[in-house]
């Protein structure tokens, strides 16, 4: 009996040595989670208005604008940026994210992995990847994304890009985050229509077409950004669920061994006293 007690006593300490780790990891995720989703919302006002812009060209001069953004690649390959993390402890935030990927990817298709849990899991299948950006979810250096949207544009120009689209975690609210495809070239025109058309007449120098061409990769940059902080956000909400449910279900833990504990313990009492009042009548 004293050996249970004291087994149960050394289970207890190793759960609240536990506890006091899940909890700081969820502190450590809560803020990293406000610092993100402040980021994210002071993005959107930039991209949504270049989208605004973009779309508004597209609108107002639909079937006079020429851009090799606009056109479909019959050669090349398929293109996918993917976002995964580079640390663990998020709940099925990859394993989502993968299981989106492993759904859409075609043995043919080229991948620029950022994050290192993805990268492991292309490294463990034998999947090539573009592994230059595979730090690009914990540094968010917009400089970084910069030469990866004109490495990746220079190259759909040169028709060596059938399409390119971004496999990332959309984040709805502090719980509900889900991956999400996104295709950004060929520049699809019918996600515009409509939406961004004004009454205004707007003029563009030197014309529409220069003014898209220079515009479009400014798009695809803040979008891609956009989407990237926005997965860092989905990120760290899915740790600090998983961190927060990790700590409620220690805390369940403790009070089930205490109870456990404190029987053993009521148990051992009961029985010395029986042992004692048997002594007492053999007397």
């Amino acid at each position: 009996m004293a050996n249970d007690m004291q087994s149960i006593k050394r289970r207890i300490k190793s759960v609240e040595s536990t506890k006091k780790i899940t909890k700081a990891m969820q502190l450590v995720a809560t803020s990293k989670l406000r610092k993100a989703r402040n980021q994210m919302d002071e993005l959107r006002p930039y991209y949504s208005k270049i989208q605004e812009v973009v779309g508004e060209i597209l609108e107002s001069n639909k079937g006079m604008v020429d851009s090799p953004y606009l056109k479909d690649n019959q050669t090349g390959k398929n293109i996918y940026i993917i976002v995964t993390s580079s640390l663990g402890l998020c709940g099925g935030y990859n394993a989502n994210v993968i299981k989106t990927m492993v759904e859409c990817l075609k043995p043919e298709d080229e991948i620029y992995m950022i994050g290192n849990k993805g990268a492991s899991y292309l490294t463990h299948h034998h999947i090539d990847f573009h592994s230059q950006y595979l730090d690009l979810n914990s540094t968010l250096e917009f400089k970084d994304v910069i030469r990866l949207v004109q490495e990746l544009t220079q190259r759909y120009q040169n028709h060596e890009i059938a399409s390119i689209q971004m496999i990332y975690t959309k984040f709805i609210n502090n719980l509900t985050f889900q991956p999400y495809v996104m295709k950004l070239l060929p520049v699809d025109t019918k996600d515009f229509e409509m939406k961004y058309l004004t009454h205004k007449a707007t003029i563009f120098e030197p014309n529409p077409q220069t003014v898209l061409n220079d515009l479009i990769p400014m798009y695809l940059q803040s979008v891609i950004y956009g989407y990237l902080v926005e997965s860092v956000t989905s990120e760290n909400a899915s740790r600090r669920t998983s961190m927060e449910n990790a700590t409620d279900n220690a805390e369940d833990l403790i009070e089930e061994l205490l109870l456990k504990y404190n029987q053993a313990r009521q148990s051992a009492i009961t029985n010395e006293i029986s042992e004692i009042v048997a002594g007492a009548n053999a007397q």
